[in-house]
């Protein structure tokens, strides 16, 4: 695949206004040995991480993917499978307006490294997520900040083995409580949030 063709599924993929175009010639050709037959590109974000580097993530139809420094070619450095990752996270650090990614997986959690936070990039990641996965992204909300609403959803969500994914995201939540990562009015406001929308 010539790096001027776009990738499968890139004409409705979100891109985020951080990827220049040098970057994504870069990303087509890194991606056209990657992409597995008939996988599409959902969503294209500036991403970075300072240990184990990385300038993109990707999120396709399938999978989760960190792509390395430009200078080597953005080779793949994470690889997640989407069926493996039962939970997608946005840890907003209010300081510098920054979400660090997270796939929640079985096996623990896997960094994708750390987005510039603004609505549109956020907004953006849930809708490419939303797109096979169905719940949306729980936000990690910053302590004196309310975090962006979420869309509204035109038509209900159906549950996912049984749970519901509303269940499942206050689960997510009371995990995160009880591990100290949220304070009792950090986890009280994101729970009402919850049951509000």
């Amino acid at each position: 695949m010539s790096e001027h063709l776009p990738l499968p599924g890139e004409g409705t993929a979100y891109r985020d206004k951080k990827v220049s175009k040098r970057t994504l010639r870069a990303a087509r050709r890194s991606l056209a040995l990657a992409l597995q037959p008939g996988e599409q590109v959902q969503g294209l974000f500036v991403s970075w991480r300072i240990r184990r580097s990385i300038s993109l993530l990707v999120v396709t139809d399938r999978r989760l993917l960190t792509l390395g420094d430009p200078s080597a070619g953005l080779p793949v450095v994470d690889d997640v499978p989407r069926s493996v990752v039962t939970e997608l996270q946005v840890e907003r650090v209010k300081t510098f307006s920054m979400g660090r990614v997270t796939a929640v997986t079985e096996e623990g959690p896997v960094g994708l490294g750390t987005l510039d936070y603004g609505p549109e990039t956020f907004n953006g990641l849930d809708e490419a997520w939303a797109r096979a996965a169905g719940p949306r992204l729980p936000v990690i909300p910053t302590l004196g900040r309310p975090g962006p609403e979420p869309p509204p959803h035109d038509e209900p969500v159906p549950p996912e083995g049984g749970r519901h994914p509303l269940v499942a995201e206050l689960e997510s939540l009371a995990r995160l409580h009880r591990s100290g990562a949220l304070t009792d009015g950090e986890f009280a406001e994101a729970k009402a949030r919850l049951l509000g929308r």
